[in-house]
């Protein structure tokens, strides 16, 4: 049996769907869900009375209580191998009206592609539509003490001027052809193509499988080039290496020209002047390094946030005073932790000097504007805060060093192990993601386990003490280059 998703898993890359689709880990999701959404919704509805679905729903049991019920949630439908869902639908006489999901502040784009089946789906089983709405969340709706679900969300039945039913009812999706395709892929005699989704959020987990040549590559292979629209075609084209890069194809930014020059330096390239600049403004003492974790509420379960606002549960902090000695501070919350991971901040971090971060403008400066909106009365010292940061990707992202072990990969991670003998794969927690599900577990009291704290505080020690090496290393190469 299939569903829609694995119809567009199968779209965005046959051989993703091939190799994950008998994948059972457990999905776990990057938006925290602590509140029931359909609850949430029937009470958004005013639905007291209503028919729920269950997982194997067969496929009549809708109909054998069509006619006992004005509201159907979760209905489950089958069109011969392919099995939907509807969340909600509501029956107007023998006709009805379609409710989807959308889980985010914003709808940049409608889910055609879905509706469009779900549309054909019910056509087939001879079920009538009038309307089909979507739900999202409003992102300007504030948690005031009590969530007041009338105002969290919101609901459209047109979108950019069209109605919805109206745009999907303007396409077809032929998706018998497509299980059909799916049914008899075989990746053996499909040759895999590189597309955007390989890379988008990191390298897809079956790569390796599909290119397994490229693990053999030199650390100046022309596939590490960053930002390239036409480094396949380079290589098909024999131009293997960044050094050999034909100038005319590349887009011209600077990490690309600083990718092509390591490569004809023998491995580094470094604009010296500007980096020493750079790193001159940042010499006072004492000097902060700072690593910030977090996790991100779908809906706002706390006084004052919003929907998608996040929750900053754990910083790691090593400073080197004027003595040029190392301390190391460290903080972990659970619950709403917000005031005392600021006032943590404000007992632990130097009065004074620069405060290094990796992407802290996207990051840690942008979590403390929004502590700062929060809490008014703290605005004055987390803006002062702000004010001393320092991103240290700058160097990386301008192109002012480029060491081709990086292999395109401007990680943190990556540069901690080009840098120094740390290896984030010695800890038992070892990216961002698998922190959060760690706390999670935390904090909802499913483990009390002093390990898990201690594993949290390693991971967050190891990514702030990891600015230090670079920012280490970077002195040190301009101290050599001399």
């Amino acid at each position: 049996m299939y569903h829609i998703s694995d119809i567009k898993k199968y779209l965005r890359c046959e051989r993703l769907y091939f190799f994950s689709k008998d994948d059972n880990n457990a999905f776990r999701p990057y938006l925290r869900f602590d509140e029931n959404i359909v609850e949430l919704l029937l009470e958004y509805f005013g639905i007291r009375e209503y028919y729920e679905g269950v997982r194997n729903d067969p496929g009549d049991r809708f109909f054998n209580e069509i006619d006992n019920y004005e509201w159907f949630v979760h209905p489950r439908f089958v069109d011969g191998e392919l099995r939907i869902n509807i969340p909600f639908m509501h029956k107007k006489d023998n006709i009805y009206d379609l409710c989807f999901v959308y889980y985010s502040t914003q709808i940049k784009e409608i889910d055609l592609l879905s509706y469009r089946i779900c549309l054909k789906v019910l056509s087939r089983q001879g079920i009538k539509v009038d309307d089909i709405y979507v739900v999202y969340l409003n992102g300007d709706y504030v948690n005031e003490g009590t969530l007041d679900v009338q105002k969290l969300f919101k609901c459209i039945n047109s979108f950019k001027g069209k109605r919805i039913i109206d745009l999907v009812k303007e396409g077809d999706f032929d998706y018998d052809a497509t299980i059909a395709e799916m049914e008899n892929f075989d990746p053996d005699k499909h040759k895999p193509v590189k597309n955007r989704y390989c890379r988008l959020y990191g390298l897809c987990d079956y790569y390796a499988t599909c290119f397994p040549n490229e693990k053999d590559e030199p650390d100046d292979s022309i596939l590490y080039l960053v930002s390239s629209r036409n480094k396949n075609k380079m290589y098909h084209q024999g131009i293997k290496l960044l050094k050999d890069t034909d100038l005319s194809q590349l887009e011209g930014n600077g990490v690309q020209y600083a990718q092509v020059m390591a490569s004809r330096n023998g491995g580094l390239y470094l604009e010296k002047l500007a980096l020493k600049n750079w790193l001159s403004k940042i010499e006072e003492r004492p000097i902060s390094f700072i690593d910030f974790e977090w996790d991100r509420y779908l809906i706002p379960k706390y006084e004052k946030m919003k929907p998608m606002d996040v929750v900053c549960f754990e910083f790691a902090l090593y400073y080197i005073d004027e003595d040029g000695h190392m301390e190391h501070r460290t903080f972990i919350g659970t619950g709403d932790c917000r005031r005392e991971f600021v006032e943590a901040l404000f007992q632990y971090v130097p009065e004074k000097g620069p405060i290094l971060a990796y992407n802290a403008i996207g990051a840690e400066c942008l979590r403390l504007k929004e502590l700062a909106d929060v809490y008014p009365e703290y605005a004055d010292g987390l803006n002062k805060l702000i004010e001393r940061f320092v991103d240290l990707a700058y160097p990386f992202d301008e192109g002012l060093i480029y060491d081709t072990r990086m292999q395109g990969n401007f990680s943190l991670k990556k540069l901690v192990d080009i840098c120094s003998d740390y290896s984030y794969k010695d800890l038992d927690i070892y990216d961002g993601m698998e922190a959060v599900y760690n706390w999670r577990n935390i904090d909802r009291n499913e483990t009390n386990d002093d390990k898990v704290f201690k594993d949290l505080e390693e991971y967050c020690s190891l990514d702030a003490y990891g600015l230090f090496l670079v920012y280490k290393w970077l002195v040190e190469l301009i101290v050599e280059s001399k």
